[in-house]
């Protein structure tokens, strides 16, 4: 058979639940996902009441009192025990999310001064630099060390980073401002990746990552499901894996097409400038987790996987019985897919709903999910990788100050 052949995708719905308990897994699935990271900024309290409707909904769904009254405590017991095990997981890092609001490490843009050192050349609202560094500020020394010749901007920027081991700390700037030499202290915030459990390291992402897939897997089960339900059959396995790497290279097609799209929009509206800073700041954020690019590869498996599980290998069929087509379920995954990433910007909204069409569209071709996570995978590891370059290199302050406002 050839790789490319479209496959049956009737195998996805063998036991499927009725329509409406698709619709109810689907939205505790989602809701899961969604709601208590957004609401992780209101306070503890929300997130308890939150919890609690989800833990209640997961034991509705799963009905492990079928099991008690069948003469089977233990089992409605490790139900019950795997149930909450993948909620904590799921919803773990919402609860340290609200500390990680706090300012990290410095907040500004800076570049090389001609006249030696680095200028800053824009200084980030709420950031600890605010109010203590100004645009056009030349940064001359670093806790008395002078900045390196060859590269003030890069050396400032690696210092300031590992500056007090990634703990908070207070940093000493020796700076020339409207021609007079100064010294300032900053106090800095904490690198976001220091600790393994900071607020927003990678941990808590596949912690998550690991909570839902239990999820998935416990509500496959309680339908009479295997993994054969969510593309995920032993069957041409290996070549399903292989079939990924043709697919690398076509998601950058897809996402390129995409982007040039979106660009005019953003053109047109005058939306650059914010959109560019939206992804920046998301760069930096990755960029300071302090993971290397074969540590990042190694986690996105994990979380790539998950969120191939959930939105393809799960939601897709659950949403074929509700809406009774697959492109329309392709597509509304493909938007809910979108919505989860706006916090890179608006239009990173449509940029990531066009790729999780086009995975919802591999899906349901091959009806088998390998090929789509390890594209998936592949793609945020590049981009990982680049992103650390442009960081590392100073090239993304650069872009950043080319974006049209």
């Amino acid at each position: 058979m050839n790789w490319w052949t479209a496959r049956d995708p009737s195998a996805l719905l063998e036991h499927a639940p009725s329509r409406g308990r698709a619709l109810a897994e689907a939205a505790l699935v989602l809701a899961t996902v969604f709601v208590p990271a957004n609401l992780a900024t209101l306070g503890h309290a929300p997130l308890v009441a939150v919890t609690v409707l989800l833990a209640l909904g997961g034991l509705v769904l799963l009905r492990p009192w079928t099991e008690w009254r069948a003469g089977q405590p233990g089992r409605a017991g490790a139900q019950v025990l795997l149930f909450l095990v993948a909620l904590a997981a799921s919803t773990g890092s919402s609860w340290t999310r609200e500390s990680s609001q706090s300012p990290a490490r410095l907040g500004v843009q800076h570049e090389r001064a001609p006249a030696g050192g680095a200028r800053i050349t824009a200084v980030t609202p709420g950031r600890p630099a605010e109010g203590r560094l100004e645009v056009g500020d030349r940064i001359l020394a670093l806790e008395g060390a002078p900045l390196s010749a060859e590269d003030p901007a890069s050396d400032l920027r690696t210092r300031i980073r590992e500056a007090g081991g990634g703990a908070e700390t207070t940093l000493r700037f020796t700076l020339e401002r409207e021609g007079e030499e100064r010294e300032v202290a900053v106090p800095v915030g904490p690198r976001a990746g220091a600790p393994l459990f900071q607020p927003g390291a990678m941990t808590w992402l596949c912690l998550r990552a690991l909570g839902m897939i239990l999820l998935v897997a416990l509500l496959l089960w309680r339908n009479g499901q295997g993994p054969a339900q969510v593309g995920l059959g032993r069957e041409g396995l290996g070549r399903e894996v292989l079939l990924g790497l043709p697919a690398i290279p076509a998601t950058y097609a897809v996402h390129i097409a995409v982007s040039l799209v979106v660009s005019v929009i953003a053109m047109g509206f005058k939306l650059a400038g914010q959109e560019t800073l939206a992804r920046k700041e998301v760069a930096s954020a990755l960029v300071d987790m302090g993971l290397s690019v074969p540590v990042f590869a190694a986690a996105m498996v994990l979380v790539t996987g998950f969120e191939e599980l959930a939105f393809r290998g799960f939601l897709v069929p659950r949403l074929r019985v509700v809406l009774g087509e697959w492109w329309s379920a392709v597509l509304v995954s493909a938007a809910l897919f979108g919505l989860g990433h706006v916090y890179e910007g608006t239009l990173a909204v449509f940029q990531t709903a066009a790729l999780g069409a086009w995975f919802g569209a591999v899906f349901v071709w091959r009806a088998r999910l390998p090929s789509v996570m390890v594209a998936h995978a592949a793609f945020n590891t590049v981009n990982f990788a680049l992103m650390l370059w442009l960081h590392r290199s100073g090239l993304l302050d650069k872009l950043t100050q080319l974006a049209p406002k």
